[in-house]
């Protein structure tokens, strides 16, 4: 039992992904700083609250996303405790959502090791030639 639900499971995840419609990646990196998602997402959607990859729920299929958005408008401004702007259809179309559902699924978080970061490697060099007891 406790594997056919399992199966179920799986099988309506990937109903999920087949439904997405596809944004346009080109209309969303605009639309994605026009309407200033960077300011908290960051430049590469990985920054103070990351989506890339499976950084984030939100991110699991477009209805997902849409619902998402759509539920933050009903909830914002009376929740202060998330400062997700207001994205009602009339603010943000369903298809500009999309757009920027697909451009944020566009990116990938490839930061750079820290040995190709020289400024990083420095800093971590000059914190391993310290002593111990150096409380500068």
């Amino acid at each position: 039992m406790k594997i056919l639900r399992i199966l179920l499971v799986i099988v309506l995840l990937q109903n999920v992904h087949a439904q997405d419609l596809g944004g346009d990646v080109e209309k969303g990196e605009q639309l994605y700083y026009n309407f200033a998602c960077y300011s908290c997402h960051g430049y590469n959607a990985t920054m103070r609250v990351p989506l890339v990859g499976n950084a984030s729920g939100i991110m699991s299929s477009e209805q997902v996303f849409l619902t998402y958005l759509r539920l933050r408008a009903d909830q914002n401004p009376t929740n202060p405790k998330n400062a997700m702007p207001n994205y009602a259809a009339s603010t943000l179309s369903d298809e500009q959502a999309l757009d920027i559902y697909a451009y944020i699924k566009s990116v990938k978080d490839e930061s750079p090791e820290v040995e190709d970061n020289p400024v990083m490697q420095e800093m971590l060099d000059a914190a391993k030639a310290r002593s111990p007891g150096d409380a500068r």
